[in-house]
């Protein structure tokens, strides 16, 4: 293991994510892993890592990291105010080579709210149940404190630098539209209620890896929500007696006991995942 990081400042959450922890589902455990899988893994590729490649997952910004061995990461996803030595703006979407004794910092959300930092080989981290991915509610892995120390797991190698063409390059939208496959839950809901629900605003109010909050038209329940408890996964869109939707994220419960809405189609998770607070969402079904 090679010392590439020691947090300085340690921001709003930071984790450490590989593509997810399968099959554990029927045992309660989360699958985990990244929160905008489509940055996580366009950076994976153009940095060459292996399949099993992992990242430093991070909201909002506020970190800062000390480099301690010359290395070369890329940065995918947000644009948290990536600046290289209280300075220099870091580039984003390609590979570009860090120094010793430089700080990397994270200032505030520009562009979208979720950044990935991917070191040429990843990081270095334990597998537990098949993958790297952090879940601290599960007693996996923990979340970035001041003062630890990141390590990579190999030095780099000679090869050139790639990057992500500009047009390629997704635009994290603060007001989107995302499709639903439906639940088969709709008959507990009053039908103007689901009419007024597809056609409102909803703004998102804050959540964590576990689940995304929404304030808007209340939906209404002809009788009561509460179902025998059954599957959930990323993406699931709860309704508890409040009649507020709540997006079940990266690391959803595995089960659940709130009448569901729908589900986000996986190509739209991307976009929610990537919203700030009084960040804007329409539901429409896929048809």
């Amino acid at each position: 293991m090679i010392p590439l990081f020691r947090v300085v400042k340690s921001g709003v959450y930071a984790s450490i994510q590989d593509r997810g922890r399968f099959g554990y589902r029927r045992f309660g455990m989360p699958v985990a892993g990244p929160m905008d899988q489509q940055a996580f893994q366009l950076g994976q590729d153009i940095m060459g890592n292996e399949d099993n490649g992992n990242a430093l997952e991070l909201f909002l910004g506020g970190l800062t990291l000390e480099v301690l061995t010359n290395h070369r990461i890329i940065i995918t996803g947000a644009d948290l105010g990536a600046i290289i030595n209280g300075g220099k703006a870091a580039p984003l979407w390609k590979m570009f080579a860090i120094r010793q004794g430089q700080l990397l910092s994270f200032t505030k959300p520009l562009n979208g709210s979720i950044v990935y930092i991917i070191p040429e080989g990843g990081l270095a981290a334990p597998v537990i149940l098949g993958s790297s991915s952090s879940y601290p509610r599960g007693l996996i892995g923990e979340s970035i404190k001041q003062d630890m120390v990141l390590y990579a797991n190999r030095l780099p190698q000679l090869r050139l630098n790639r990057g992500l063409r500009i047009d390629n390059i997704p635009n994290y939208a603060q007001d989107i539209t995302i499709e639903l496959f439906k639940s088969p839950h709709l008959e507990l809901f009053k039908p103007s209620s689901i009419e007024r629900f597809l056609q409102a605003t909803y703004t998102y109010r804050g959540g964590d890896r576990m689940g995304y909050f929404f304030n808007g038209p209340a939906l209404e329940f002809i009788d009561s929500g509460d179902i025998v408890s059954e599957a959930t996964q990323f993406g699931t869109v709860q309704v508890p007696s409040n009649g507020q939707p709540i997006i079940l994220m990266a690391d959803a419960q595995t089960t659940g006991g709130y009448a569901t809405i729908g589900t986000v189609v996986k190509a739209d998770l991307p976009k929610v995942a990537q919203l700030k607070n009084g960040g804007h969402i329409q539901f429409r079904y896929r048809q």
